[in-house]
């Protein structure tokens, strides 16, 4: 086995996603347990050394600022529920630099819009990220290719939808690092069944037990956000009566087809005003609303605020934990 030691360095966003964070440390920290040496050496970075504060509120301390990293072998970003508004000119420049110096940059979750605004992918680079930010990353950058894979790699720059993927993707290192029986000690140790890379990030467990058809419908739901596909039409491309479309959607999903897609419209408006600074009509444009009040009246009626009220309450969260890097 490769007797090399490695540098992880974990840069920490304000509102950092503690899960993937923590898989990613103790998969290491396992790792030094069970050689009973650190091979692995992890240094946690804030942009300016100040204490991080994530997604549940606890606080983290940091070894030191963007200035004072040193050699990584890995940059992990982990990056805010803010991803495009507090990506610094800074650390855009940062991972330039060590993308530059051969680091391996690790995004993970919503860390690709950052790589994106550094400047350190095209439109030949497949990438991943949260799906629920997916759409907002295409309205952004319609060129890239984005996969719903856990994780995807693209030479030095590698992709990590976040959540219990981060493990998925630490396992995979690893057993590129050090090899299988390490990697297998670590994910035993975390009760875990490593996945394959391409395996979607959404449980199709769930879909699978339901109709091909209304999978079929979702799936074209999906892909007409903007412009709304009208149901006469997404019944005909089917192949088969509205009348037929409506049933299996009632026995599937107790819903109609149309209450059906309008939800998952307003599912989209909602990432919208969670994740980015978009006026609310320029959102119910995207969403397939061409009339400001329509939209409104949806969303309240779907989520008991208005789209501002909603993103009031959110926003006050999010730069609550903005503070201590003020």
């Amino acid at each position: 086995m490769d007797t090399r030691e490695y540098n992880f360095t974990f840069i920490l966003e304000p509102e950092f996603p503690i899960n993937s964070y923590i898989l990613a440390s103790e998969s290491l920290r396992i790792a030094n347990q069970y050689q009973m040496k650190k091979i692995f050496h992890t240094h946690l970075i804030s942009e300016k050394g100040k204490q991080v504060r994530s997604t549940n509120g606890m606080w983290f301390k940091t070894d030191g600022s963007l200035d004072e990293i040193n050699k990584p072998d890995f940059i992990f970003l982990f990056a805010s529920n803010l991803p495009t508004q507090k990506n610094s000119k800074k650390l855009l420049s940062t991972l330039r630099k060590y993308h530059h110096k051969k680091s391996v940059i690790v995004a993970i979750d919503t860390a690709a819009f950052a790589i994106a605004q550094a400047g350190l992918i095209n439109n030949n680079t497949e990438i991943t990220l949260h799906w629920e930010t997916k759409q907002i990353f295409l309205e952004r950058y319609p060129e890239i290719k984005v996969t719903d894979d856990v994780c995807t790699i693209n030479d030095n720059i590698h992709f990590c939808s976040g959540g219990i993927a981060m493990l998925d993707y630490m396992i995979k290192i690893i057993t590129n690092l050090k090899g299988p029986i390490l990697a297998k000690e670590i994910s035993d140790a975390l009760i875990h069944t490593p996945r394959n890379f391409n395996h979607s990030q959404k449980n199709n467990e769930y879909n699978s037990i339901k109709s091909n058809l209304c999978q079929k419908a979702i799936g074209i739901m999906e892909k007409n956000i903007e412009f709304p596909i009208k149901i006469f039409n997404l019944a005909k491309q089917l192949g088969v009566s509205i009348r037929t479309l409506e049933r299996q959607f009632l026995k599937d999903y107790k819903k109609s087809p149309i209450k059906f897609y309008l939800q998952i419209r307003l599912n989209y408006a909602r990432n919208f005003l969670f994740y980015e600074d978009y006026k609310i009509n320029d959102i119910a444009h995207i969403c397939g609303f061409h009339y400001n009040s329509v939209f409104i009246n949806a969303f309240i009626k779907e989520f008991h605020k208005t789209p501002t009220e909603f993103r009031k309450y959110f926003r006050k969260e999010q730069n609550s934990n903005l503070q201590s890097e003020l």
